[in-house]
Protein backbone atom coordinates (compact mmCIF):
# COMPACT_ATOMS: atom_id res chain seq x y z
CA UNK A 1 0.00 0.00 0.00
CA UNK A 2 1.04 3.68 -1.30
CA UNK A 3 -1.25 5.07 1.14
CA UNK A 4 -0.43 6.89 4.98
CA UNK A 5 -1.80 7.20 7.66
CA UNK A 6 -1.63 10.63 7.23
CA UNK A 7 -2.76 11.56 4.06
CA UNK A 8 -5.89 9.27 5.41
CA UNK A 9 -6.18 11.24 8.64
CA UNK A 10 -6.29 14.49 6.53
CA UNK A 11 -8.70 13.16 4.01
CA UNK A 12 -10.78 12.14 6.86
CA UNK A 13 -10.65 15.65 8.90
CA UNK A 14 -11.80 17.68 5.83
CA UNK A 15 -14.56 15.25 4.97
CA UNK A 16 -15.81 15.62 8.66
CA UNK A 17 -15.31 19.44 8.68
CA UNK A 18 -17.72 19.48 5.73
CA UNK A 19 -20.23 17.11 6.76
CA UNK A 20 -20.50 19.16 10.04
CA UNK A 21 -21.86 22.07 7.85
CA UNK A 22 -24.75 19.87 6.69
CA UNK A 23 -26.12 19.45 10.60
CA UNK A 24 -29.15 21.58 11.07
CA UNK A 25 -28.71 21.55 14.71
CA UNK A 26 -24.98 22.05 15.72
CA UNK A 27 -24.83 19.39 18.42
CA UNK A 28 -26.16 17.02 15.79
CA UNK A 29 -29.69 16.25 17.78
CA UNK A 30 -31.25 16.44 14.83
CA UNK A 31 -29.73 14.05 12.24
CA UNK A 32 -27.77 15.31 8.77
CA UNK A 33 -29.07 16.64 5.77
CA UNK A 34 -29.32 14.56 2.82
CA UNK A 35 -26.88 16.45 0.25
CA UNK A 36 -26.47 19.55 -1.46
CA UNK A 37 -27.40 20.42 -5.07
CA UNK A 38 -24.67 23.15 -6.07
CA UNK A 39 -26.26 23.93 -9.61
CA UNK A 40 -29.56 25.38 -7.34
CA UNK A 41 -29.79 28.96 -5.10
CA UNK A 42 -30.30 27.07 -2.13
CA UNK A 43 -28.04 24.13 -2.08
CA UNK A 44 -29.16 22.01 0.77
CA UNK A 45 -31.63 19.10 0.31
CA UNK A 46 -33.49 19.41 3.64
CA UNK A 47 -34.23 15.77 3.92
CA UNK A 48 -32.63 14.70 7.24
CA UNK A 49 -32.18 10.74 6.36
CA UNK A 50 -31.96 8.08 8.93
CA UNK A 51 -29.04 5.99 6.80
CA UNK A 52 -27.15 9.14 6.25
CA UNK A 53 -27.28 10.23 9.72
CA UNK A 54 -26.32 6.19 10.76
CA UNK A 55 -23.37 6.58 7.93
CA UNK A 56 -22.00 9.91 9.49
CA UNK A 57 -22.00 8.85 13.06
CA UNK A 58 -20.63 5.81 12.22
CA UNK A 59 -17.09 7.67 10.85
CA UNK A 60 -17.42 10.54 13.80
CA UNK A 61 -17.51 7.40 16.47
CA UNK A 62 -14.41 6.07 14.18
CA UNK A 63 -12.79 9.32 14.06
CA UNK A 64 -13.23 10.14 17.16
CA UNK A 65 -11.29 6.92 18.71
CA UNK A 66 -8.76 7.11 16.11
CA UNK A 67 -7.94 10.97 16.16
CA UNK A 68 -8.85 11.25 20.09
CA UNK A 69 -11.56 14.02 19.56
CA UNK A 70 -14.32 13.41 22.04
CA UNK A 71 -16.25 16.60 19.83
CA UNK A 72 -16.71 13.55 17.19
CA UNK A 73 -17.87 11.49 19.71
CA UNK A 74 -20.29 13.75 21.58
CA UNK A 75 -21.73 14.96 18.02
CA UNK A 76 -22.26 10.94 17.26
CA UNK A 77 -23.93 9.79 20.30
CA UNK A 78 -26.29 12.96 19.56
CA UNK A 79 -27.03 11.97 16.74
CA UNK A 80 -27.73 8.02 17.53
CA UNK A 81 -30.37 9.48 20.01
CA UNK A 82 -32.03 10.89 16.47
CA UNK A 83 -32.11 7.77 15.20
CA UNK A 84 -33.78 6.06 17.78
CA UNK A 85 -36.50 8.91 18.01
CA UNK A 86 -37.48 8.24 13.99
CA UNK A 87 -37.74 4.72 14.49
CA UNK A 88 -41.53 3.63 13.91
CA UNK A 89 -43.40 1.19 15.71
CA UNK A 90 -42.56 -1.74 13.51
CA UNK A 91 -39.24 -1.45 13.41
CA UNK A 92 -38.39 0.22 10.11
CA UNK A 93 -37.14 3.55 9.45
CA UNK A 94 -38.56 5.98 7.12
CA UNK A 95 -36.82 7.53 3.95
CA UNK A 96 -36.57 11.08 5.54
CA UNK A 97 -38.21 13.98 7.76
CA UNK A 98 -38.12 17.08 6.37
CA UNK A 99 -36.74 20.41 8.12
CA UNK A 100 -37.97 23.65 7.74
CA UNK A 101 -36.00 25.64 4.96
CA UNK A 102 -35.38 29.83 5.22
CA UNK A 103 -38.93 30.47 3.16
CA UNK A 104 -40.86 28.32 5.59
CA UNK A 105 -42.01 25.99 2.92
CA UNK A 106 -41.28 22.72 4.67
CA UNK A 107 -43.65 21.24 7.32
CA UNK A 108 -40.81 19.27 9.23
CA UNK A 109 -42.82 15.72 8.14
CA UNK A 110 -41.88 12.38 7.87
CA UNK A 111 -41.69 10.37 4.68
CA UNK A 112 -42.86 7.27 5.34
CA UNK A 113 -41.51 5.54 1.78
CA UNK A 114 -39.75 2.71 3.16
CA UNK A 115 -36.77 1.38 1.21
CA UNK A 116 -35.15 -1.92 1.94
CA UNK A 117 -31.95 -0.89 0.89
CA UNK A 118 -32.05 2.23 3.54
CA UNK A 119 -32.97 0.23 5.80
CA UNK A 120 -30.64 -2.90 5.95
CA UNK A 121 -27.62 -0.09 5.80
CA UNK A 122 -29.20 1.26 8.63
CA UNK A 123 -29.39 -2.37 10.36
CA UNK A 124 -25.41 -3.04 9.61
CA UNK A 125 -24.06 0.32 11.69
CA UNK A 126 -27.33 -0.15 14.12
CA UNK A 127 -24.95 -3.69 15.00
CA UNK A 128 -21.73 -1.70 14.63
CA UNK A 129 -22.85 1.03 16.78
CA UNK A 130 -23.46 1.93 20.08
CA UNK A 131 -27.46 0.78 19.93
CA UNK A 132 -30.16 -0.65 21.95
CA UNK A 133 -30.05 -4.28 21.39
CA UNK A 134 -33.83 -3.86 21.35
CA UNK A 135 -33.39 -1.33 18.49
CA UNK A 136 -31.66 -3.30 15.74
CA UNK A 137 -33.68 -6.55 17.11
CA UNK A 138 -36.72 -4.61 15.63
CA UNK A 139 -35.43 -3.59 12.48
CA UNK A 140 -34.27 -7.22 11.82
CA UNK A 141 -37.35 -8.48 12.63
CA UNK A 142 -39.01 -5.59 10.80
CA UNK A 143 -36.95 -7.44 7.65
CA UNK A 144 -37.57 -10.48 7.92
CA UNK A 145 -41.14 -10.44 8.26
CA UNK A 146 -41.07 -8.36 4.95
CA UNK A 147 -39.21 -11.17 3.17
CA UNK A 148 -41.07 -13.11 0.16
CA UNK A 149 -40.29 -16.44 -0.23
CA UNK A 150 -37.96 -16.01 -3.87
CA UNK A 151 -35.45 -14.22 -1.09
CA UNK A 152 -36.68 -10.38 -2.05
CA UNK A 153 -38.94 -8.19 0.13
CA UNK A 154 -41.75 -5.68 -0.51
CA UNK A 155 -42.11 -3.34 2.25
CA UNK A 156 -45.56 -1.33 2.56
CA UNK A 157 -46.87 -3.12 -0.10
CA UNK A 158 -44.37 -2.39 -2.71
CA UNK A 159 -42.29 -5.30 -4.34
CA UNK A 160 -38.27 -4.81 -4.29
CA UNK A 161 -36.68 -7.25 -6.50
CA UNK A 162 -33.61 -5.39 -6.95
CA UNK A 163 -30.37 -6.44 -6.51
CA UNK A 164 -29.88 -3.29 -4.26
CA UNK A 165 -32.93 -4.22 -2.64
CA UNK A 166 -31.69 -7.65 -1.41
CA UNK A 167 -28.02 -6.90 -1.06
CA UNK A 168 -28.52 -4.29 1.76
CA UNK A 169 -30.32 -6.59 3.95
CA UNK A 170 -28.21 -8.90 3.34
CA UNK A 171 -25.76 -7.29 4.87
CA UNK A 172 -27.37 -5.79 7.79
CA UNK A 173 -29.07 -9.44 8.61
CA UNK A 174 -25.92 -10.87 8.60
CA UNK A 175 -24.22 -8.08 11.01
CA UNK A 176 -27.37 -8.61 12.74
CA UNK A 177 -26.42 -12.58 12.59
CA UNK A 178 -23.18 -12.22 13.58
CA UNK A 179 -23.76 -10.52 16.74
CA UNK A 180 -26.87 -11.92 17.76
CA UNK A 181 -26.23 -15.84 16.63
CA UNK A 182 -30.57 -14.77 15.71
CA UNK A 183 -31.23 -18.29 13.86
CA UNK A 184 -34.16 -16.19 11.80
CA UNK A 185 -31.43 -13.93 10.65
CA UNK A 186 -29.08 -16.66 9.07
CA UNK A 187 -32.70 -18.24 7.35
CA UNK A 188 -33.06 -15.13 5.59
CA UNK A 189 -29.78 -14.02 4.94
CA UNK A 190 -29.67 -17.46 3.00
CA UNK A 191 -32.88 -17.12 1.44
CA UNK A 192 -31.55 -13.92 -0.08
CA UNK A 193 -28.35 -14.77 -1.35
CA UNK A 194 -30.14 -17.63 -3.29
CA UNK A 195 -31.96 -15.06 -5.29
CA UNK A 196 -28.79 -13.10 -5.56
CA UNK A 197 -26.77 -15.68 -7.05
CA UNK A 198 -30.22 -16.26 -9.76
CA UNK A 199 -29.25 -12.54 -10.72
CA UNK A 200 -25.28 -13.11 -11.08
CA UNK A 201 -24.32 -13.17 -14.71
CA UNK A 202 -21.96 -15.29 -16.20
CA UNK A 203 -19.23 -12.66 -16.36
CA UNK A 204 -19.79 -11.89 -12.66
CA UNK A 205 -22.58 -8.95 -12.68
CA UNK A 206 -25.35 -8.36 -11.21
CA UNK A 207 -28.59 -8.35 -13.44
CA UNK A 208 -30.03 -4.87 -12.47
CA UNK A 209 -32.70 -3.46 -11.57
CA UNK A 210 -33.46 -1.63 -14.63
CA UNK A 211 -32.74 -4.72 -16.56
CA UNK A 212 -35.60 -6.30 -14.07
CA UNK A 213 -37.77 -4.12 -13.07
CA UNK A 214 -37.43 -0.90 -15.26
CA UNK A 215 -36.33 1.12 -11.92
CA UNK A 216 -33.46 2.73 -10.63
CA UNK A 217 -32.50 4.06 -14.04
CA UNK A 218 -29.91 6.04 -13.39
CA UNK A 219 -27.72 3.58 -11.28
CA UNK A 220 -24.56 2.20 -13.06
CA UNK A 221 -24.07 -1.02 -13.28
CA UNK A 222 -21.03 -1.18 -11.12
CA UNK A 223 -23.23 0.15 -8.18
CA UNK A 224 -25.07 -3.26 -7.97
CA UNK A 225 -22.10 -5.33 -8.35
CA UNK A 226 -20.05 -3.33 -5.52
CA UNK A 227 -23.47 -3.89 -3.51
CA UNK A 228 -23.75 -7.76 -3.98
CA UNK A 229 -20.05 -7.75 -3.35
CA UNK A 230 -19.96 -6.84 0.08
CA UNK A 231 -23.28 -9.39 0.80
CA UNK A 232 -21.80 -11.99 -0.51
CA UNK A 233 -18.34 -11.25 1.82
CA UNK A 234 -20.39 -10.70 4.45
CA UNK A 235 -22.46 -13.62 4.22
CA UNK A 236 -19.01 -16.15 3.67
CA UNK A 237 -17.65 -14.78 6.93
CA UNK A 238 -20.30 -14.27 9.18
CA UNK A 239 -23.02 -16.64 8.42
CA UNK A 240 -20.67 -19.50 6.93
CA UNK A 241 -22.70 -19.76 3.82
CA UNK A 242 -19.76 -20.83 0.71
CA UNK A 243 -20.02 -17.81 -1.49
CA UNK A 244 -16.64 -17.79 -2.35
CA UNK A 245 -17.41 -18.32 -6.06
CA UNK A 246 -20.01 -15.41 -6.50
CA UNK A 247 -17.40 -12.96 -4.47
CA UNK A 248 -15.18 -14.07 -7.27
CA UNK A 249 -17.38 -13.35 -10.01
CA UNK A 250 -18.21 -9.71 -8.96
CA UNK A 251 -14.50 -9.24 -8.28
CA UNK A 252 -13.63 -10.10 -11.95
CA UNK A 253 -16.34 -7.76 -13.37
CA UNK A 254 -14.81 -4.91 -11.29
CA UNK A 255 -11.46 -5.48 -11.75
CA UNK A 256 -12.15 -5.23 -15.76
CA UNK A 257 -14.17 -1.58 -14.73
CA UNK A 258 -11.19 -0.61 -12.53
CA UNK A 259 -8.44 1.84 -14.59
CA UNK A 260 -4.59 2.35 -13.79
CA UNK A 261 -5.34 4.77 -11.28
CA UNK A 262 -7.88 2.91 -8.82
CA UNK A 263 -10.91 4.57 -10.29
CA UNK A 264 -14.53 1.91 -11.13
CA UNK A 265 -15.83 2.95 -14.16
CA UNK A 266 -19.47 2.88 -14.75
CA UNK A 267 -19.70 0.45 -17.15
CA UNK A 268 -18.02 -1.12 -20.29
CA UNK A 269 -18.98 -2.21 -23.81
CA UNK A 270 -20.27 -5.25 -23.12
CA UNK A 271 -22.32 -3.77 -19.97
CA UNK A 272 -23.69 -0.54 -21.11
CA UNK A 273 -27.26 -1.70 -22.30
CA UNK A 274 -27.95 -2.20 -18.16
CA UNK A 275 -28.42 0.84 -17.00
CA UNK A 276 -29.75 3.50 -18.89
CA UNK A 277 -26.02 5.37 -16.77
CA UNK A 278 -23.74 4.01 -19.45
CA UNK A 279 -20.74 6.66 -19.75
CA UNK A 280 -18.00 4.49 -19.59
CA UNK A 281 -15.79 7.47 -18.99
CA UNK A 282 -17.47 7.96 -15.82
CA UNK A 283 -17.10 7.05 -12.68
CA UNK A 284 -20.17 6.95 -9.81
CA UNK A 285 -19.45 8.09 -6.28
CA UNK A 286 -22.78 8.14 -5.35
CA UNK A 287 -23.99 4.60 -5.32
CA UNK A 288 -20.34 2.80 -6.54
CA UNK A 289 -17.28 4.01 -5.25
CA UNK A 290 -17.91 4.30 -1.65
CA UNK A 291 -19.39 0.76 -1.51
CA UNK A 292 -16.84 -0.61 -3.56
CA UNK A 293 -14.34 0.54 -1.24
CA UNK A 294 -15.83 -1.12 1.73
CA UNK A 295 -16.77 -3.89 -0.70
CA UNK A 296 -12.84 -4.80 -1.49
CA UNK A 297 -12.05 -4.44 2.12
CA UNK A 298 -15.37 -6.93 2.69
CA UNK A 299 -13.74 -9.72 0.27
CA UNK A 300 -10.21 -9.47 1.65
CA UNK A 301 -11.29 -10.19 5.19
CA UNK A 302 -13.68 -13.06 3.75
CA UNK A 303 -11.09 -14.65 1.07
CA UNK A 304 -7.63 -13.31 2.07
CA UNK A 305 -6.99 -12.55 -1.73
CA UNK A 306 -4.58 -10.02 -1.53
CA UNK A 307 -5.83 -8.40 -5.08
CA UNK A 308 -8.92 -7.03 -3.26
CA UNK A 309 -6.85 -5.09 -0.64
CA UNK A 310 -4.77 -3.87 -3.68
CA UNK A 311 -7.69 -2.52 -5.13
CA UNK A 312 -9.20 -0.84 -1.98
CA UNK A 313 -5.88 1.00 -1.81
CA UNK A 314 -5.95 1.65 -5.18
CA UNK A 315 -9.67 3.44 -4.98
CA UNK A 316 -8.89 4.86 -1.69
CA UNK A 317 -5.75 6.36 -3.44
CA UNK A 318 -7.81 7.83 -6.33
CA UNK A 319 -10.54 9.21 -3.92
CA UNK A 320 -8.04 11.47 -2.07
CA UNK A 321 -6.82 12.21 -4.91
CA UNK A 322 -10.09 14.20 -6.35
CA UNK A 323 -11.49 14.91 -2.96
CA UNK A 324 -12.75 18.26 -3.25
CA UNK A 325 -9.36 20.78 -2.42
CA UNK A 326 -11.33 24.63 -2.83
CA UNK A 327 -11.79 26.41 0.35
CA UNK A 328 -13.83 29.42 -1.81
CA UNK A 329 -16.63 26.53 -2.02
CA UNK A 330 -19.37 25.78 0.03
CA UNK A 331 -18.55 21.50 -0.62
CA UNK A 332 -14.81 22.05 -0.07
CA UNK A 333 -13.43 18.79 1.70
CA UNK A 334 -16.71 16.50 0.22
CA UNK A 335 -16.51 14.40 -3.14
CA UNK A 336 -19.43 15.59 -6.05
CA UNK A 337 -21.72 12.58 -7.41
CA UNK A 338 -19.62 12.15 -10.64
CA UNK A 339 -16.59 12.12 -11.90
CA UNK A 340 -15.04 11.70 -15.54
CA UNK A 341 -11.92 9.43 -15.16
CA UNK A 342 -10.57 10.28 -18.73
CA UNK A 343 -10.83 14.23 -18.84
CA UNK A 344 -10.12 14.32 -14.64
CA UNK A 345 -13.00 16.20 -14.43
CA UNK A 346 -16.42 16.44 -12.22
CA UNK A 347 -18.47 15.66 -15.10
CA UNK A 348 -22.17 13.64 -15.43
CA UNK A 349 -25.65 13.69 -14.29
CA UNK A 350 -28.42 11.04 -12.49
CA UNK A 351 -31.15 12.50 -14.35
CA UNK A 352 -31.81 9.32 -16.08
CA UNK A 353 -35.64 9.46 -15.55
CA UNK A 354 -34.80 10.79 -12.57
CA UNK A 355 -36.09 14.62 -12.43
CA UNK A 356 -34.52 15.46 -8.78
CA UNK A 357 -31.33 14.42 -9.79
CA UNK A 358 -29.97 11.93 -6.75
CA UNK A 359 -26.41 12.07 -8.11
CA UNK A 360 -24.20 13.18 -10.60
CA UNK A 361 -21.62 16.27 -10.71
CA UNK A 362 -24.25 18.11 -9.12
CA UNK A 363 -24.87 16.57 -6.04
CA UNK A 364 -22.63 16.47 -3.05
CA UNK A 365 -24.24 13.86 -0.54
CA UNK A 366 -23.48 13.55 3.46
CA UNK A 367 -24.33 9.60 3.54
CA UNK A 368 -23.75 7.14 0.52
CA UNK A 369 -20.49 9.20 -0.89
CA UNK A 370 -18.70 11.51 2.05
CA UNK A 371 -19.22 9.46 5.08
CA UNK A 372 -19.04 6.37 3.29
CA UNK A 373 -15.87 7.12 1.40
CA UNK A 374 -14.10 8.57 5.01
CA UNK A 375 -15.59 5.59 6.25
CA UNK A 376 -13.81 3.72 3.86
CA UNK A 377 -10.58 5.15 3.79
CA UNK A 378 -10.16 4.88 8.04
CA UNK A 379 -10.48 1.06 7.21
CA UNK A 380 -8.11 1.19 4.86
CA UNK A 381 -5.66 3.18 7.60
CA UNK A 382 -6.67 -0.18 10.05
CA UNK A 383 -5.08 -2.50 7.38
CA UNK A 384 -1.94 -0.23 7.62
CA UNK A 385 -1.70 -0.52 11.41
CA UNK A 386 -1.92 -3.94 10.80
CA UNK A 387 0.88 -4.26 8.23
CA UNK A 388 2.86 -2.40 10.32
CA UNK A 389 3.34 -4.60 13.59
Amino acid sequence: MTLSTDRIDESVSRAIRWLITLLPKEDGSAGIWERLRIDQDDAIVRRVRPDCTAETAALLDAAGAVQQRRDYEHLAGSMRGWLQRVQRPDGGFPFYELTAAPNGTDDGSTADLMWPNDNGKVLELLCLGDYPRESMTRLASYLIDNQRADGWFSLDAVDYRGPCFVSWPVVGLARYYGSSGDERAAAAVTKAIGYLRSLQCADGRLKTSYEISGTENWRPVSSETAEAMRAFALTHRLVGLDTRAEIAGCRDFLTRLTTAEGAIRNCDAASSGASEQADPALTDLVYTCGYALHGWLDAWRATGEASDLAAAAGLGEFLISIQVDDPSVQWDGAWRGSYDVDQRSWRGRANQSNPIDEGGEFSVYTGWTTATIASGLLRIRDELARASR
